[in-house]
């Protein structure tokens, strides 16, 4: 079997679905929900001059409605949490992304390291996906961990 690499298994990073830093909350929901459609739970978060500074995932947004203290009202129908929702909805719709985001941890694989190191690098450091360095050191790609699982998948097939 052949030796599979990052850059194998990567999402390119043409491919994956971003939202600006700087960007509010309700814009980044309404990429988010196109992103979704088309099989991802995560957007990159990019700064100004196009870097990655972070990951906007479905858990970051409900942390964010937790620190707004819209956990519980969200679901409630008393009159109470229905004003206190009203009032934090207007706050929370104009969020910075930046503000809410999981900043990106310094760790990166590169696109020749076989796919078993970049397991080992997500686990060691408890990440979900790690971006892909090419040799002069861009970021060309993503790998998730839904993409090492594919690959698991199909070894235990064969």
């Amino acid at each position: 079997m052949l030796q599979r690499t990052a850059k194998d298994i990567m999402v390119p990073i043409s491919n994956y679905a971003t939202v600006n830093a700087d960007d509010s909350l309700i814009q980044a929901l309404e990429i988010f929900e196109n992103a979704v459609s088309r099989g991802y739970r995560t957007l990159l978060v990019l700064n100004g001059q196009g870097n990655i500074t972070g990951f906007l995932t479905t858990r970051t947004i409900l942390k964010a409605l937790a620190a707004y203290g819209v956990e519980e009202d969200i679901w409630t129908t008393d009159s109470w949490g229905t004003f206190f929702l009203r009032i934090e909805r207007e706050r929370l719709k104009k969020t910075k992304v930046k503000k809410i985001m999981r900043p990106v941890v310094q760790v990166y694989v590169d696109e020749n390291a076989p796919v078993q190191e970049v397991a080992r690098v997500i686990l060691a450091n408890q990440v979900n996906h790690i971006p892909v360095l090419d040799r002069e050191r861009r970021v060309t790609g993503i790998v998730r961990t839904i993409d090492i699982l594919d690959v698991l998948a199909k070894f235990l097939k064969d």
